[in-house]
């Protein structure tokens, strides 16, 4: 499968714990591209994929918010109504649920069906969601 990762390189951890999940699922066989959030000319054609994870980081005093930057690059991309999808954030003391349900609907907005989620505090999280992938 094609997989593409977005994500945003700002944030260290959420790009070790993106190079984490595509390494977990180069080890299932699956073709792994990142794409680091950034300001393009043309915007990605993410049609191409057959599957895309997007993660960020929770934003806020309570965490329930998504960066800017992230829902901004999404709504740049291209094709996202027909692939599948999934997110991940990184844990925070609070405000991981309503941060992950909002960058969720963000994709769900776009048309992407989303099928998994999860927040990630360690890298056998990371891991753990990429394992969960199936072919």
């Amino acid at each position: 499968m094609r997989i593409a990762i977005i994500y945003s390189p700002k944030h260290r951890k959420l790009e070790s714990t993106a190079k984490k999940l595509g390494k977990t699922l180069e080890s299932g066989g699956h073709h792994i591209e990142y794409l680091p959030i950034s300001k393009t000319d043309r915007p990605p054609n993410i049609g191409r994929y057959d599957f895309v994870y997007v993660g960020s980081v929770a934003e806020g005093t309570f965490g329930g918010k998504v960066p800017t930057a992230v829902t901004e690059y999404l709504k740049q991309c291209r094709g996202l109504q027909s692939v599948k999808s999934a997110t991940f954030m990184i844990k925070r003391f609070m405000g991981n649920t309503k941060g992950l349900k909002r960058l969720m609907g963000v994709l769900e907005n776009m048309g992407s069906q989303v099928i998994d989620f999860q927040t990630i505090g360690t890298e056998s999280d990371a891991e753990t969601l990429g394992k969960r992938l199936r072919r």
